[in-house]
């Protein structure tokens, strides 16, 4: 008889799940929309992990049923009683049985994917900004992760917002002038800075929407401008506090790979090439490594480990798209 194990991916925008047996192996995959419950709510996160599950074990040509044991990789959820309450709502959507679920936030999916299971350090700058830790011990620690409100810098919001409020002390006087302001303008669909206050405040939008414009600031910043030179220096000197709060949290006694995950830490040139110089010098007895493998190879892999399965094996997959 095989045992079935599930790995959920909750990002933002999709939810993905992966079956796998002990060996690694997968069995099918499926998929559906955003389970964080800070955006949709509880009771259609777990809609929506149950919908994920689902088209995974159909792909496996199987009737839904309990897993073995699941693993459950959200974003958003970051307190003990957030990972409770997902917990909670994952065994009574039948993911597996009461005892068998693992929920923990979806960092720890890029983390184990990418480093292949190894103990070490996963930063990501995407449309916000986080890192994960894991040490040979086994203890983990999170530093950064809250929210575009509260944090975020270095990320593709954080250089955005940080490009708009550029413009707006330059047309104050306040700040150095730059050629950022006419393309915030024109991004934003504004003729003037002072149109910027409506846009902002009176309009909807979302931290991905606003993250678009960071690919402009790095191109000007490679150009030469000094305003969006300096705002990825401070981006990359932000993400660069978060390794080095995380090393300092942590036991290794070799120095541990770190990799770097999300649109804008994988950018290239200019900012990529920075945050790497950057990290190194803050930080610099790290080994910096590319991912190996994906989230949803790290959700299998940690729905393996959650279940007592050692050594964890490789993830083998010939026809799904991980």
């Amino acid at each position: 008889m095989i045992d079935w194990f599930l790995g959920i991916d909750g990002g933002g925008t999709r939810t993905r799940a992966v079956l796998v047996d002990s060996r690694g192996r997968v069995k099918g995959v499926g998929s559906a929309a955003s389970a964080n419950p800070h955006n949709v709510g509880l009771a259609i996160a777990q809609v929506r992990l149950r919908e994920a599950a689902s088209d995974a074990w159909a792909s496996a040509g199987k009737d839904f049923q309990l897993a073995r044991g699941a693993f459950v990789g959200i974003a958003g959820v970051k307190s003990h009683q957030e990972i409770g309450a997902m917990r909670t709502a994952a065994e009574d959507a039948g993911l597996a049985a009461a005892g068998d679920v693992t929920v923990e936030n979806d960092l720890s999916n890029a983390l184990t994917g990418g480093l292949s299971g190894r103990p070490g350090i996963a930063l990501i700058a995407g449309t916000g900004a986080n890192c994960l830790g894991r040490d040979p011990q086994g203890v983990s620690f999170m530093c950064g992760g809250w929210g575009w409100l509260l944090d975020d810098e270095g990320s593709g919001f954080g250089l955005a917002l940080a490009a708009v409020k550029a413009v707006t002390r330059a047309a104050d006087g306040r700040g150095q002038t730059t050629a950022l302001t006419p393309l915030v303008l024109a991004f934003f669909g504004v003729s003037e800075p002072n149109e910027l206050l409506s846009c902002f405040y009176a309009k909807p939008w979302t931290p991905g929407d606003v993250a678009k414009f960071a690919p402009v600031v790095m191109r000007l910043a490679a150009e030469g401008d000094a305003v969006a030179g300096a705002i990825l220096r401070d981006g990359t000197e932000a993400l660069a506090g978060l390794v080095k709060e995380t090393l300092a949290a942590l036991s290794y006694s070799q120095p541990p790979e770190v990799t770097l995950l999300g649109g804008c830490a994988r950018s290239g040139f200019p900012y990529q090439n920075l945050l790497e110089r950057i990290l190194l010098d803050t930080c610099p007895h790290i080994r910096l490594v590319a991912p190996e493998g994906s989230p949803l190879q790290g959700a299998a892999l940690n729905a393996l480990k959650s279940a007592g399965i050692a050594p964890l094996p490789k993830i083998l997959s010939n026809e799904f798209h991980l």
